[in-house]
C-alpha cells in the first residue's frame, strides 16, 4: 500500500488527513485506516442521501416532517430548543447541519427510508468507495442498540469529496454560523471556526461528538481555486479539534 510521509505538525487527534481535492494523494496522514467511532460525522451520509433524493425528485423541500423524541434525552435536538414538532425538510436538513439536530436527522432517515435507513446509508457507502471499516447504525450518529457508526479519516474523505462533489449546494448551508428557520426560529452552528472566521475560506463541514467518538471535525475551505478537506477524529477537547483543522488547512495552503 502506498504511503505519504507525513511532516510532523503535532496533530493530536488519534486519526487524521488532509487532501487537495484536486489530488486523490493525501497532503498529511496520521492512522488514516484506523476504525474510529464518528458520531455526528455520520450526517454527512445522511445528508448525501437527502440532496440525492432532492435530486430525484423523490422528496421535496416543503414537505413537512414531525420530529420523534430521542432515546438519549441528552443529545443535541431542534424539538429541545423550539417545542416544535413540525418542520419542513429544509429546515430539518438546515438544522441536521447547522446545529447537528438529532432528530432533524433521524426524522429525515426515516422519510428516506421507513424499515432500514442505516442499510441504505451502507450500500451508498460501498457505492461511493468506502471501505468495509466504515459502518451505519443511525441517520444522526448516536449509538444504535450498542452499536457506534463508525469510519476511518481515509473513509470520511472519500465520502465529504463524494458529497461535495455531486452536491456542491451543501456547502450553501454548511458555510452558515447560523440559520433563521422558515417560523423564525435561529439555530447556531456548531462550527466556531465560522463564527471567528479564523480559516479564510472555511465553508463547512461537519462536527461531531459522543463519549466514545471524542471531539471529531471535517474541514474544507478554499483558496486561489484551490480546496481542501481535513479531517481529525478523536480529539479530546473542542479545542483540540478546531486547534487541528486550522493546523492542517494552515499547511495545506502553503504546500
Amino acid at each position: 500500500m502506498d504511503t505519504t510521509p507525513s511532516p510532523d505538525l503535532n496533530i493530536s487527534a488519534e486519526s487524521a488527513a488532509l487532501y487537495n481535492m484536486d489530488d486523490t494523494k493525501p497532503l498529511y496522514e496520521k492512522s488514516p485506516e484506523i476504525v474510529t467511532p464518528i458520531a455526528s460525522i455520520t450526517k454527512l451520509m445522511t445528508t448525501y442521501l437527502v440532496l440525492q433524493a432532492i435530486h430525484n425528485k423523490t422528496l421535496s423541500w416543503d414537505e413537512t416532517l414531525q420530529l420523534e423524541p430521542l432515546d438519549d434525552k441528552a443529545a443535541v435536538s431542534l424539538y429541545m430548543v423550539t417545542n416544535k414538532k413540525t418542520w419542513t425538510v429544509k429546515d430539518l436538513y438546515a438544522a441536521m447541519l447547522v446545529m447537528s439536530a438529532n432528530d432533524a436527522a433521524e426524522a429525515l432517515g426515516k422519510r428516506l427510508d421507513k424499515t432500514d435507513f442505516p442499510e441504505k446509508m451502507n450500500k451508498t457507502a460501498k457505492k461511493l468507495g468506502l471501505s468495509s471499516k466504515s459502518n451505519f447504525v443511525s441517520a444522526s450518529g448516536l449509538d444504535s442498540g450498542g452499536e457506534e457508526n463508525v469510519s476511518t479519516s481515509k473513509d470520511l474523505y472519500l465520502l465529504a469529496s463524494s458529497l461535495i462533489t455531486k452536491y456542491p449546494e451543501v456547502l450553501d448551508m454548511t458555510s452558515k454560523a447560523s440559520y433563521k428557520t422558515s417560523n423564525g426560529y435561529t439555530v447556531q452552528s456548531t462550527d466556531a471556526l465560522l463564527a471567528n472566521k479564523e480559516i479564510d475560506g472555511l465553508d463547512g463541514l461537519k462536527t461531531g461528538f459522543t463519549d466514545g467518538a471524542g471531539y471529531c471535525f471535517v474541514g474544507t475551505a478554499k483558496q486561489n481555486g484551490k480546496r481542501l478537506i481535513s479531517i481529525v477524529l478523536k480529539t479530546s477537547t473542542i479545542d483540540a479539534r478546531f486547534q487541528d483543522t486550522k493546523t492542517l488547512m494552515a499547511y495545506g495552503f502553503k504546500n
